[in-house]
């Protein structure tokens, strides 16, 4: 049996909106700009504000980025260090897809998405959730955002919002 305390905490956690964090906003979170701190600002957010969710995926995308792009072995292991610290301080949940027929039904709603986003697209309408990216496509597709009635911000607007 569940304490009050622990019932309290649980009740807390679920009325904090579920945001689905896309992989491009993990990688620009590495970069020295004013839009890397925007997004680094958004993530300290997630486990406070919002329930960060990562879909398997942006997961897949995130690993196949780091072990193509990072310029060597050390940078490879940093840049899963961070993942991992991530996931854990803030409390980052995952989600599996459950119908791989909404992919394609998306892709066939906008074709200028790649499978790759479309899956996360996919992840994020089926766990009711806001899906938080930078990518101009996604931001810019009126159609599937009509069409699923899914919010999709970037994280900039979720930080600004803020103050």
């Amino acid at each position: 049996m569940k304490s009050k305390t622990e019932r309290k905490l649980i009740k807390r956690e679920s009325l904090k909106p579920k945001h689905h964090i896309d992989t491009c906003v993990i990688i620009e979170s590495f970069c020295d700009t004013k839009l890397g701190s925007i997004c680094k600002s958004y993530l300290n957010l997630t486990g406070i504000k919002y329930r960060g969710i990562f879909s398997l995926p942006m997961v897949g995308e995130f690993i196949i980025k780091v072990l193509t792009e990072a310029e060597n072995d050390l940078k490879k292991e940093l840049d899963f260090k961070y993942f991992y610290e991530l996931i854990d301080k803030n409390k980052i949940k995952f989600y599996v897809a459950k119908n791989p027929a909404l992919v394609v039904e998306i892709m066939k709603i906008d074709p200028k998405l790649s499978h790759t986003d479309a899956s996360i697209l996919a992840c994020a309408i089926e766990d009711e959730a806001v899906l938080v990216t930078l990518d101009k496509n996604l931001i810019d597709s009126k159609s599937a955002i009509q069409k699923f009635n899914v919010k999709i911000l970037s994280p900039k607007k979720l930080v600004t919002n803020l103050f």
